[in-house]
């Protein structure tokens, strides 16, 4: 018996074809601040947003305070006082 011929090898190829057709799960893959990729999520909520884990990002909150320091790769997203991304920015 072939190795091809092994139900279990079936599967496991089938599998490994059909992961590589999906995309990312994540609305924009990028893994630092694109403004060009992340102006998309501008309207959404904040609830429904997968993004990477190791994309540096913060939410300020309607009227909430935050850092003065200044980083070109994180993504900063303004949200409303219902959690909908008012806008974004690299900072």
């Amino acid at each position: 018996m072939t190795l091809l011929c092994r139900p279990a090898v079936r599967v496991s190829l089938l599998m490994l074809t059909l992961g590589a057709c999906a995309g990312s799960p994540y609305d924009v893959a990028a893994r630092q601040c694109d403004m060009s990729q992340h102006q998309s999520l501008v309207g959404r909520n904040i609830g429904e947003v997968m993004l990477p884990p190791n994309l540096r990002k913060r939410e300020v909150h309607n009227e909430g305070v935050m850092t003065r320091d200044f980083n070109p790769a994180r993504l900063t997203m303004f949200l409303d006082a219902k959690g909908w991304i008012a806008r974004v920015e690299c900072s």
